[in-house]
């Protein structure tokens, strides 16, 4: 058994990894100790039914003591699914959904206690809006100890250190002269890449049910006095995990056409864009080159003082201008940027996170605003387009 310890608000706290069948004995009578435990997973990536998806560990945690428990032990994660536990869980569904796809059925748990609720009761604004903000790190920062937050800086650090081949190309001087080049991983590839079994990604595991726990307890007098809104949003919260579990189909050769139509007309915009000296639909400066030197002027400027070229301000130069080259680069410019964001934010995102059996498991958050209004992502369905902006834009 790897042991690590640690603190949290200068209180000491014992990360464990398990190395061996032998430290599982440990691990199950920590938890028939307990009626209650904070559980968490850590994956390779957060949608569950992509495909080439793998859960990496489970965690299961009370205020002082943590359990990292990797995924080959497979029979006794299914083990301690079947006991009589109140799990309590931040988005917990999520990390059970994780559990359920990762041995191939339905446990039938349900998270006792759930702290993403009374964290969105005691204080519905986000972080932009002045509130703590809803996130585990962001909670548990704040009302279980001001150095919660250690573990992920520290895990992100090690992700810095991730290295990936570069296909194709080579060093061509310098002492690595003929070597594969390299470059950084991205922050998104790094939960994949990185050795489970490095202190900092263990710490980082260990930690977040352990914070949970103390979370939940922060949080009882909220509970108690909200109660029954506490039972109605985690009534809300499982109906969601069901229709998130049943998905929806998708129609993979219609989606795969649209997304080709989707590029070939945004290739016409592009390429009518470049006629009038723009390489660079996306940049600015090139638009605001571009128009300026149609015959236009631009006068609004974004705080770092560039001229601002936003949509808003393309689409109402575009209505005021009596210089057709310019509307018509306008245009151009703002018919391939839609289509290109509908490729990228529709179609190729379906048919990335779609499953094996060609449905799409969108992200459904009952809480996505202030007002309880609910919103979906990954992909955003609730945001598809009804109509073009820009008129042949698709």
């Amino acid at each position: 058994m790897l042991r690590i310890k640690d603190t949290i608000a200068g209180e000491p706290i014992y990360f464990y990894y398990v190395e061996s069948a032998t430290d599982l004995t440990e691990v199950w009578e920590f938890i028939e100790s307990h009626s209650a435990l904070g559980i968490d997973t850590e994956s390779t990536g957060i949608n569950c039914y992509q495909r080439g998806w793998q859960l990496r560990t489970v965690q299961i945690a009370d205020a002082y003591d943590s359990y990292v428990i990797p995924a080959r032990y497979k029979k006794f994660i299914a083990g301690i699914m079947s006991l009589d536990i109140n799990w309590i869980g931040h988005n917990g569904p999520h990390d059970i959904r994780c559990i359920d796809t990762f041995l191939g059925y339905k446990t039938g748990v349900v998270c006792a206690g759930e702290t993403y609720l009374p964290a969105h009761h005691y204080d519905s604004r986000n972080q932009k809006e002045g509130g703590v903000g809803h996130g585990l790190k962001e909670q548990a920062t704040k009302y279980v100890g001001f150095d919660a937050g250690k573990w992920e800086v520290a895990l992100k650090a090690a992700f810095k250190e991730i290295t990936l081949p570069i296909p194709g190309e080579v060093y061509k001087s310098g002492a690595r002269k003929g070597l594969p080049k390299v470059r950084k991983a991205k922050l998104s590839e790094g939960w994949g890449l990185i050795d489970p079994e490095h202190p900092a990604y263990v710490a980082y595991a260990a930690a977040d049910p352990l914070l949970t726990y103390r979370l939940w307890k922060h949080y009882q007098p909220v509970v108690r006095e909200q109660y029954k809104l506490y039972q109605f949003d985690k009534a809300v919260q499982q109906a969601a995990d069901t229709l998130q579990r049943r998905a929806i189909r998708l129609d993979v050769n219609y989606t795969r056409r649209l997304s080709a139509a989707y590029q070939s007309k945004a290739d016409v915009f592009t390429k009518k864009a470049n006629q009038y000296g723009c390489f660079n639909t996306n940049s600015g400066q090139q638009i605001a080159e571009t128009i300026q030197r149609l015959g236009e002027t631009l006068t609004a400027h974004t705080p770092t003082g560039q001229l601002k070229t936003d949509d808003g301000v393309l689409r109402d130069l575009a209505s005021k201008t009596p210089i057709m080259a310019v509307q018509d680069f306008i245009h151009c410019v703002l018919g391939s940027k839609q289509l290109l964001k509908r490729r990228e934010n529709y179609t190729e995102a379906m048919l990335r996170e779609m499953d094996s059996e060609g449905r799409v498991h969108p992200s459904i958050n009952t809480m996505g605003a202030r007002t309880t209004r609910m919103s979906v992502s990954n992909p955003p369905l609730q945001q598809l387009p009804t109509k073009d902006r820009e008129e042949d834009a698709a």
